[in-house]
Order: structure tokens, then C-alpha cells, then sequence
């Protein structure tokens, strides 16, 4: 089998090998990477775990939260790119204060949160401009983006250009954690894991720069499951059998492609 089959686009793989559904046959032992950070990591390992795989958790992102500094004047909503930024905010934003969340996970944690008016965008923050753009309206109040240093600077660029008066908060840090646990590199000699799930371009990069040489060529038996494009070209620099990317940019889609694991073999 070759060492990589490179991105999987949908296209055949070539005249010398065919693909196979087999959505039944993986070995319960079979291990999956887990390289998102909590919340969301408990989550995503009891759900792969119920699709029959083995998995082991590597976040490579620890969070922290901040504690939230609210702007002056009137406020009409509240703008969150990510999940993280949602421990900020109960006690300092009103329970019905509109919510306008990338996706579909985010808003879910919202509403646990105690959020009442919470709408989901597409799972992009274009689609979250977008949404932001026809639902809400600029002569009716700012808006607060919730996110970490660095994060939402082109959201916030084009929400002004639309118009709003917008104030970003810094509420959640996000550190690099800098090492592959033994447990994951004992794994990865041993031929145990099948697939690593990668949720951001950042958490693909981290694990690219944790890598023991020695273990990076072990990654020629490992499948890669990316949520975004940009997450699959942030993978690019390692030699992965192959990277397939979610239908969209969310939990269940990665799961689903998962859940849908190929086998290659000679036909």
C-alpha cells in the first residue's frame, strides 16, 4: 500500500485501486486521535468510542478563560466564533441578550449556558457575517465579539464595513501543550491508530510541531479527518495515507466521515 494517498477529494484513487464501504468492519481496537481540547473533547471521545473505534485523547490546545470586560453603551447581541468563549459569559450577559453563533455545537452550549435567543450560522465565520448582516441591524446597537487574542480579526473588519460598531473581548486564551502524551506516541509504533481528528488549523499544526521524527513517518498509516480545507493544507506538511475533509465544518460531519472509513486494497 502506497505511503499516501494524499487528499481525498472525491476523485479515484487510480486505475490500481478501488474503494470499498465496509461501515461495519472496524475492529473495536481500531484508534482514533482526538486532538481537539476540552469542551468538546469528552464529547468527541464517547462518540467515537460508540462508533466502534478506539479512542485516545491528544488535545493539543489547553484553554483558559478570561473574565469578560463588557463594553459601554447599548448592545444588541453577541458574536461567538467558538465554544470556548461561552464560560465567559453567564452573570455578565443577560440569559435573552441575542446570540449569534458560528454553528451548530456552539449554539447547543449556548443554550445549555442559559441562552435563550440563539441563532446558528453555517459553520464559517462568512456564514456568521452573513447572518449578522440580515439579522441584526447597526442603528439598533454594538455588538460584542467573544473570542481569543488573535481570533475574529476578519469578522470584525467586515462587520464595520457592513456598518456595526463592534467591540471584541478577549475571553478565552488558547496555549500550545507542546508534547504528544506517551500513550499516543506508544500507539502510533505500535500500528494501533487508523485516524486522527483534526477541528482547526491550529490544533493541525500543534500536532505537526509535538511530532517525534521518529514518529512522523509512522503517520503514512494514519487517515486524517479535517474539518475545514484550511485545517487538510495545515495537515499537508506530513505524509498521512490520506486526508479526507467533512462535508461541512461541524462535529457530526466529522464524525460521519469517520463513521464512513474506506479501505484501500488492490483491485
Amino acid at each position: 500500500m502506497p505511503s499516501t494517498w494524499g487528499v481525498n477529494w472525491g476523485a479515484a484513487c487510480g486505475p490500481t485501486a478501488r474503494r470499498i464501504f465496509l461501515p461495519s468492519d472496524h475492529p473495536v481496537g481500531s484508534g482514533v486521535l482526538v486532538t481537539r481540547p476540552e469542551p468538546g473533547l469528552s464529547e468527541t471521545l464517547a462518540a467515537v468510542r460508540a462508533l466502534g473505534w478506539r479512542p485516545y485523547a491528544a488535545p493539543m490546545l489547553r484553554i483558559g478563560i478570561r473574565p469578560l470586560a463588557l463594553p459601554g453603551g447599548r448592545m444588541q447581541a453577541v458574536l461567538l466564533t467558538s465554544g470556548q468563549a461561552i464560560a465567559a459569559l453567564p452573570g455578565r450577559i443577560p440569559p435573552d441578550m441575542p446570540i449569534l453563533a458560528v454553528g451548530e455545537a456552539t449554539a447547543r452550549r449556548a443554550r445549555e449556558a442559559g441562552f435563550g435567543d440563539v441563532t446558528t450560522a453555517g459553520g464559517t465565520a462568512e456564514a456568521l457575517l452573513g447572518l449578522a448582516r440580515t439579522r441584526l441591524d447597526p442603528r439598533h446597537g454594538s455588538l460584542l465579539l467573544a473570542t481569543a487574542r488573535g481570533y475574529g480579526g476578519v469578522l470584525v473588519s467586515g462587520l464595520r464595513q457592513a456598518g456595526f460598531q463592534v467591540s471584541r473581548r478577549c475571553v478565552y486564551t488558547v496555549e500550545p501543550v507542546g508534547r504528544l502524551g506517551g500513550d499516543i506516541l506508544d500507539a502510533l509504533a505500535q500500528g494501533a491508530v487508523e485516524a486522527a481528528l483534526f477541528y482547526s488549523a491550529e490544533t493541525a499544526r500543534q500536532f505537526l510541531a509535538a511530532l517525534p521524527p521518529d514518529a512522523a513517518g509512522r503517520l503514512g498509516g494514519v487517515r486524517a479527518v479535517a474539518i475545514s480545507a484550511a485545517t487538510a493544507s495545515a495537515l499537508g506538511g506530513a505524509r498521512w495515507r490520506a486526508i479526507d475533509i467533512a462535508d461541512r465544518p461541524d462535529s457530526g460531519s466529522m464524525l460521519s466521515r469517520l463513521g464512513q472509513y474506506r479501505q484501500i486494497v488492490p483491485g
